[in-house]
């Protein structure tokens, strides 16, 4: 059986940056009386690409990151920051994590990583100087441990994703 579990960014950091697109769009809106030669050039130099990017970064990205448990193990896609594949015979124990009061997973050097309104998705060091994929919206995690790194996961079905790594693995 393969379950697959979303990690999309939180609606209300998307409904804060469509707010400040709006703004900026206002404010450029409002500056039509410095001529509108230097408001278009505005507008298509600057703001649209900007927004463009920004909404790529934080809706289409996260909207395909995705976490799949199967019979052969753990699937994880979350481009371009981080991919795996965790076969069950490489996981030494799974654990549950919070972010916010483990010492040992407080990150130490990133790479390869973006953080943005709770969401977290890249590869980084930790406190002992293992590396450790994280892919999150949350600050509590279930943590795979293997012998190369650990893998610190939360999708927004917490829950069920444990009791379905719970139940698929060996």
């Amino acid at each position: 059986m393969t379950t697959i579990y979303k990690i999309p960014m939180s609606k209300t950091v998307l409904t804060f940056f469509l707010l400040l697109v709006a703004c900026v769009a206002a404010g450029v809106a409002w500056s039509f009386n410095s001529g509108l030669t230097w408001t278009a050039i505005c507008l298509i130099a600057v703001a649209g690409p900007l927004a463009l990017f920004y909404w790529y970064m934080l809706y289409i990205t996260p909207k395909r990151a995705s976490i799949t448990v199967a019979a052969e193990g753990i699937l994880l896609a979350a481009p371009p920051f981080a991919s795996a594949v965790i076969p069950w015979a490489s996981v030494v124990k799974t654990f549950p994590v919070d972010l916010k009061k483990d010492e040992d997973f407080k990150f130490t050097k990133t790479r390869k990583y973006m953080t943005f309104g709770g969401y977290k998705s890249g590869v980084v060091e930790i406190k002992d100087g293992m590396e450790t994929v994280i892919v999150t919206n949350r600050p509590d995690v279930l943590c795979i441990q293997t012998d190369e790194r650990f893998y610190l996961l939360g999708p927004s079905d917490l829950p069920g994703f444990v009791e379905a790594v719970e139940k698929t693995a060996p």
